[in-house]
């Protein structure tokens, strides 16, 4: 029994290369540092602080408590806890950095998760990030949001106090945006603006324009605010489980991080910043200048037809799979039925055979 399985996946594995798009170079990686995999062994959002630098804000999805952990990327060490008071933390999927009504920054924490699309409704916190970095008792403000066609979420975006949040369903994702600004302590309706690719666990904005979407193996891309316009995709480091996604602040590398993986890596994104020169030898290396009372950078609005972004190639893959574009995810699902189907089938084979053999 165990023969035919192991022969079952390592077919799945070999099958998982052969669909590997040809001639994709790999992501520039580098190992930050490995953090606590006790308590963060569910690591599910990252959000590089506006505040503090060199920390990132992190959290568990369910189970971990209602906590947010600020990370400090050379160590690793957890130099603060948030412990947020009042709150469920059902399933937190996401965490953004962005501004409250009076432009001060703010953390955006998603409870969202939704395995089985039942929920009646989710829930964003708004916590006010702390100006001195050190473990406390918080406060959140929070809004019950009502999801148009509802669905499984892991992924938020944050422009300012305007937030997105992105499904994660099976063959592709709603888009939703949140209603601006966003009433506290009160219910609310998110409404669907577009659709992304199937199965992603992370979105992050871009500083100095666009933004940047997950799934388990790649990372897409986007100009302008939600839905925007793919601008290009690069595959990322193998990981048991990539959930966690943010930029640094000069928005040149993300920062991602995964369950079952306690290395914080960073990887290098070679397309330019939105409204920056390619041509130009600093475009992608002069970081953008903040203070710690100033709001991030905004997006810029989506390129005009006349300077639109060129298109992105599609993959081989992609290409024999036109018109779906759905080159990672739909690889990833397909393998993983039918490695199901295969696994179920060889078991019912094993008991025929078992029974045959005691009669």
């Amino acid at each position: 029994m165990r023969g035919i399985v192991g022969a079952g996946l390592a077919g799945v594995i070999g099958a998982a290369i052969l669909l590997a798009p040809a001639g994709v170079a790999r992501a520039d990686v580098t190992e930050l540092c490995q953090f606590d995999g006790e308590r963060l062994a569910e690591i599910s959002g990252l959000a590089y602080s506006t505040l503090h630098e060199g920390i990132v804000w992190a959290h568990n999805d369910s189970g971990g408590g209602a906590r947010l952990y600020a990370l400090d990327v050379e160590q690793c060490e957890i130099r603060a806890v948030l412990r947020v008071r009042g709150i469920a933390a059902q399933d937190p999927e996401a965490i953004a950095l962005g501004t409250g009504p009076t432009g001060s920054p703010a953390l955006w924490w998603a409870d969202v998760g939704d395995n089985t699309s039942s929920r009646r409704f989710v829930e964003i916190h708004q916590i006010a990030e702390p100006a001195r970095l050190r473990s406390a008792t918080v406060s959140a403000t929070t809004t019950r949001v009502r999801l148009e066609d509802r669905q499984d979420s892991e992924a938020l975006l944050a422009d300012g106090d305007r937030l997105w949040l992105i499904g994660k369903g099976l063959i592709d994702g709603n888009v939703w945006e949140l209603p601006h600004p966003l009433p506290p302590n009160r219910e609310a309706r998110a409404r669907v603006v577009g659709t992304e690719e199937a199965l992603v666990t992370d979105a992050a904005m871009r500083p100095g324009g666009g933004y940047a979407v997950r799934d388990y193996s790649e990372v897409r891309i986007y100009s302008g605010l939600p839905p925007g316009t793919l601008v290009s995709r690069m595959p990322l480091p193998e990981q048991v489980q990539g959930e966690a996604m943010t930029w640094t602040p000069d928005g040149t590398a993300l920062i991602i991080a995964s369950e079952g993986d306690e290395r914080l890596l960073q990887v290098t994104v070679d397309a330019p910043i939105e409204g920056s020169d390619p041509n130009r030898a600093d475009a992608t290396t002069t970081k953008p200048e903040s203070s710690p009372a100033s709001e991030p950078a905004t997006p810029t609005n989506p390129p005009t037809p006349t300077d639109a972004p060129t298109p992105v190639s599609p993959s081989p893959v992609a290409a024999a799979l036109e018109p779906v574009d759905r080159v990672g995810s739909l690889a990833v699902l397909a393998l993983a039925i039918g490695a199901g189907v295969f696994i179920a089938s060889a078991a019912a084979v094993a008991v025929v055979i078992r029974a045959r053999n005691r009669s």
